[in-house]
């Protein structure tokens, strides 16, 4: 199966679109989104083209920290801001989603993800992506893990941190386990992973790398 991952969008529906047409070129059979798809925080604007655009490509997701309020009990401002096909389509995200062995969530696994303080970083001053991993190692048994969040490409697997960082494909060897962070989309950034071959292929969708 390949999965193309998106993360981090927050509205960027322009960035979006050139990441769906790699993916449509990388022969994708499914699109996930792993959280912040929208952002609840900032002008609407861009929200209703990037869930129609997943919408249209069968996307599943999870909910994030900027659109957890979009995703669970929807405040009446939240209400007013966004349509409602926007929001119909974000009530689809889930905690956290499981296709082909992969797990996928906004955060690592040992948090709580219907905690909207937990969905937060507080300590980003003090990040730590190896002890997240590992309390991530701890909480699933799956051996493919993939978070957004944090805005970068990073890897580890049980017996240390990769030497990765996006700029290549990523090989996973079937019985070892990984922990990856995937950059967002607002970041021109985007992923195939095939889970048959093991191959995690990072892909560019800035301005200047998508030729329709």
């Amino acid at each position: 199966m390949r999965l193309g991952i998106v993360t981090d969008i927050h509205n960027d529906h322009v960035t979006l679109a050139r990441a769906l047409t790699l993916f449509r070129t990388h022969d994708v059979d499914q699109v996930v989104t792993i959280g912040d798809t929208c952002d609840a925080f900032a002008p609407p604007d861009g929200a209703d083209e990037v869930t129609a655009l997943l919408s249209n490509c069968g996307a599943m997701g999870v909910w994030g920290n900027h659109d957890f309020h979009l995703c669970r009990a929807i405040s009446d401002l939240c209400r007013d801001r966004f349509a409602s096909a926007t929001l119909d389509f974000m009530q689809q995200m889930r905690p956290h989603l499981e296709l082909d062995g992969c797990y996928f969530s906004h955060k690592d696994a040992s948090i709580d993800p219907h905690d909207v303080e937990q969905l937060w970083s507080f300590d980003d001053d003090s990040l730590d992506l190896r002890s997240r991993a590992a309390a991530g190692f701890a909480a699933v048994p799956n051996h493919r893990q993939f978070i957004g969040h944090y805005h970068r490409f990073w890897a580890t697997s049980e017996t240390g941190p990769l030497e990765w960082n996006g700029s290549d494909a990523l090989i996973m060897r079937p019985r070892e386990r990984y922990f990856v962070v995937i950059a967002g989309v607002l970041q021109g950034k985007c992923a195939v992973f095939d889970t048959f071959s093991g191959v995690l292929q990072p892909l560019d969708c800035g301005l200047q790398q998508v030729v329709e």
